[in-house]
């Protein structure tokens, strides 16, 4: 049922789009990169953060109109996306060589944070990107490397978010947009404030038809957040439900993809989750120097995946997830031995009870085929210390800032099969991660860092269930494995870069990074099946150089990236592909599938008048091997270019805004698979691919009042 005040948002939009005018902030800036500490408790200052952290801030992250997460962050070096699904609400991210997505089966090394809540779901530690609250969100930091304040799975990296809270200003605002492909989007905020008090409401229905046949989808969305600060009290809590349903095309075979593009090889599959999240984060200043911060959650899930199967009955995947769990830490910033200190300790806990059922269906039947559950106990204790060890040891003002920190997680898995079948038992995966970095703070134009970190995954609720040959799991649905001989993903990082600003209107961002990781897990399926199974494949390595220059002269600002990413095995093993004879020789030096090592990109504003922005960005991804050709023998994803343009005008309370993307309508695939191509046992394996959309426009229009 979508939530009761979507029925009767639109005609109040209109209404109040016709109340009396207000001057407005100034037109959104372009998007800056810049190298500052993640807003958490425990973050670090610039010149104490041993590693490459990017932010985006309110206006930033809406000045494209970005439908989900992944979109927001595609401006930064280095972030590739890939749409699996076929549509732009499920989306896959790449970063430094790792992967976070919404899809079930893909190896997993980015965490992703709301308000201080992991999102990454305890099925296999996908995160669905269309049940985050963007138009909410007041701050992105994406904080590069292994990570204590974040801990596991955090092995490319973490995504922080904060929401927003009530100004002191009070604000009504209404927002209407349509555009291209039947996209329809329907907002409202509210927020303000009465001391000590504050409030901030916002109420989203978006619709679209899609670019592809039978690819309709609808999110919607209520989130609300109080907070109170007092006397060295701040606190806040936040609510969250929301309802979606979106269909999936997925690829086509490669012909079809370039030359029919819009059509729906398996049309039927489709996600329907409903989430109700609350939220609750508090902080206490404690005299002058100690901080204590803390917060509780509870997150109920349900999802339901369709997926149609050509060569076998259909399956349904019904998932239900209960979190809930907290998390305290103290933070002193101090002197010891006459040098400035900033300590913090932490600890967490959380349980997920979740409960997995897969149906094959027919026509005329439903057959129950596995039902699971897994409650889950999750753990991390950390501790980090900063001291600042030399002062104006090249030039006055200097500084040498060392910092030290580890932690400890661990994760127990208690798996039931509520079908008496072999799969369950009790998993245990624990580990110590060390993290060690240097600063050289020259002056406030030129700083230099040098890290290492550990990091740490243990094995998914999928992974342990559907880990060998003798369990593969259909259509990434939960299994029946006997007990599982996967072992936990670890992963040392080594970091290196600078941060310069040569000229008063030019930044320089370079890093350069090396991750090993061991024991990685990877999804393989061979050929003749419907499913997958996973195994430990050894060692892998993701390394690269990131460069980022960024331009503000008025009244144009502007950025260039270029990021080289080299994801290689370093072992030799045979792997289970669809691509015959069912199995491939992986050496050494073989690249990992969809892993660009090439990208490139730029973009500027123009403002010719305060009240008018204009708007120009493109981006380049280089070739990439696709999923199931790790022995890179077959031909490669080619490389595309993707321009994009806008303009923002606003004037007196009312802000308009239009968007054209990909508008030299450029024909591209950002995604590619092996799979059989037909309807009967036996049908030849071929390259599928999934199309990028074409030109479309996007326009709106909001009010505050």
């Amino acid at each position: 049922m979508r939530p009761f005040f979507l029925c009767g948002l639109t005609p109040f939009l209109f209404l109040v789009v016709a109340a009396s005018a207000q001057e407005r902030d100034a037109p959104p800036r372009l998007p800056e990169i810049r190298v500052t500490p993640p807003l958490v408790p425990g973050a670090l200052p610039p010149s104490s953060t041993p590693s490459r952290v990017d932010t985006l801030t309110g206006p930033e992250i809406r000045r494209d109109a970005p439908a989900v997460l992944p979109e927001a962050l595609e401006r930064f070096p280095g972030v590739t996306l890939q749409s699996e699904q076929g549509n732009r609400l499920q989306p896959n991210l790449s970063l430094r060589g790792f992967t976070i997505s919404p899809v079930t089966g893909l190896p997993p090394g980015l965490s992703v944070f709301l308000d201080g809540v992991r999102l990454n779901e305890p099925t296999v530690e996908e995160v669905n990107f269309d049940l985050i609250p963007l138009e909410d969100v007041e701050r992105i930091d994406v904080i590069r490397g292994p990570s204590v304040l974040f801990g596991r799975n955090t092995l490319g990296g973490a995504i922080n978010m904060v929401t927003r809270r009530g100004k002191e200003v009070r604000e009504i605002v209404p927002e209407v947009a349509a555009g291209s492909f039947g996209r329809r989007d329907y907002r409202l905020r509210l927020g303000g404030s009465a001391r000590p008090l504050d409030y901030a409401l916002s109420l989203t229905e978006s619709l679209e038809d899609g670019f592809r046949d039978f690819t309709s989808a609808r999110v919607s969305r209520v989130f609300t957040k109080l907070g109170v600060a007092v006397d060295g009290t701040d606190a806040t809590l936040s609510y969250q439900y929301s309802q979606d349903r979106i269909k999936q095309a997925g690829s086509l075979p490669e012909r079809e993809a370039r030359h029919h593009p819009r059509r729906n090889f398996t049309a039927g599959d489709s996600f329907e989750p409903e989430l109700h999240q609350a939220i609750l984060n508090g902080e206490q200043q404690i005299g002058e120097r100690l901080t204590l911060t803390a917060n509780a959650f509870v997150r109920a899930l349900d999802a339901e995946q369709f997926n149609v199967n050509l060569l076998a009955p259909n399956s349904r995947l019904l998932n239900r997830t209960l979190s809930s769990g907290g998390a305290a830490q103290v933070a002193h910033d101090g002197v010891l031995a006459g040098r400035r200190n900033a300590l913090v300790a932490g600890v967490e806990y959380t349980r997920h009870d979740v409960r997995s059922r897969t149906f094959e269906e027919s026509s005329d039947s439903r057959e129950l085929q596995a039902d699971l559950t897994d409650l889950q106990d999750a753990v991390g204790v950390w501790l980090q210390d900063s001291l600042t060890l030399v002062r104006d040891l090249f030039v006055p003002g200097s500084t040498v800032v060392l910092t030290v920190a580890g932690r400890w997680d661990y994760l127990r898995h208690d798996i039931d099969d509520r079908l008496g079948g072999p799969s369950g038992g009790v998993h245990e995966f624990n580990r110590f991660n060390p993290r060690a970095g240097v600063n050289l703070n020259l002056s406030e134009r030129l700083r230099l860092y040098a890290s290492y970190g550990e990091g740490f995954r243990a094995p998914a609720f999928l992974e342990l269930t559907c880990a060998g040959p003798g369990a593969v799991c259909p259509g990434l649905q939960v299994g029946v494995a006997p007990d599982p001989p996967l072992r936990a993903v670890t992963a040392r990082s080594y970091e290196v870069g600078a941060q310069a600003r040569p000229l008063a209107w030019l930044d320089v961002a370079l890093s350069g990074f090396r991750t090993d990781v061991g024991d990685d897990i990877f999804s393989v399926a061979p050929t003749g099946t419907t499913g997958v199974f996973f195994q430990n494949i050894g060692s892998t390595r993701r390394e690269g150089v990131e460069l980022g220059l960024r331009g503000h002269f008025k009244p144009v600002e502007a950025f260039l990236n270029y990021t080289f990413t080299r994801a290689t095995f370093q072992d030799q093993v045979e792997l289970f592909t669809p691509v015959p004879p069912g199995s491939e020789t992986v050496r050494p030096g073989d690249s990992l599938a969809l892993v660009p090592r090439h990208r490139l990109n730029g973009g500027l504003v123009y403002r010719p008048w305060p009240w008018l922005a204009l708007s120009a960005d493109a981006r380049y991804v280089g070739a990439q091997f696709l999923r199931g050709d790790e022995v890179n023998r077959q031909p490669t994803l080619s490389p595309y270019w993707v321009a994009n343009a806008g303009a923002t005008v606003t004037m007196r309370g009312v802000e308009a805004f239009v968007r054209v993307n990909n508008v030299l309508d450029e024909r591209y695939q950002t995604f590619g698979t092996f799979a059989a191509n037909g309807r009967e046992p036996g049908s030849p394996v071929q390259r599928f691919l999934t199309p990028a959309p074409p030109l479309s426009v996007l326009a709106g229009v909001q009010y505050a009042f």
